[in-house]
């Protein structure tokens, strides 16, 4: 009887054991996926925030360069301006004096 009673209690033993290592074994594997998934939406948020901090400093830069070309297009235009003039006013005075 007393030899029954042990492999009982043996038997509900291992079975609580094995329960329980059932249970730590979904714990862990439901944090494993916890934690990839968090680890996954940190890339995917950094990605993106690079992605738009790189997206965001090349429009800058286009719109630098497009200002500069402008200021450039400008000045030449301003120089062709008054060179034009210079020598029409030029021509002028040489027609009048001649």
């Amino acid at each position: 009887a007393v030899v029954i009673i042990i492999i009982v209690v043996v038997v509900i033993i291992t079975i609580i054991i094995v329960i329980i290592i059932i249970i730590f074994d979904i714990i862990a594997v439901v944090i494993i996926v916890i934690n990839i998934t968090i680890i996954i939406i940190i890339i995917v948020t950094v990605c993106a925030v690079v992605v738009v901090v790189v997206i965001t400093i090349i429009i800058i830069i286009n719109l630098i360069i497009f200002i500069i070309i402008v200021i450039i297009i400008i000045i030449i235009i301003i120089i062709i301006i008054v060179v034009v003039v210079v020598v029409i006013i030029i021509i002028i005075i040489i027609i009048i004096t001649v």
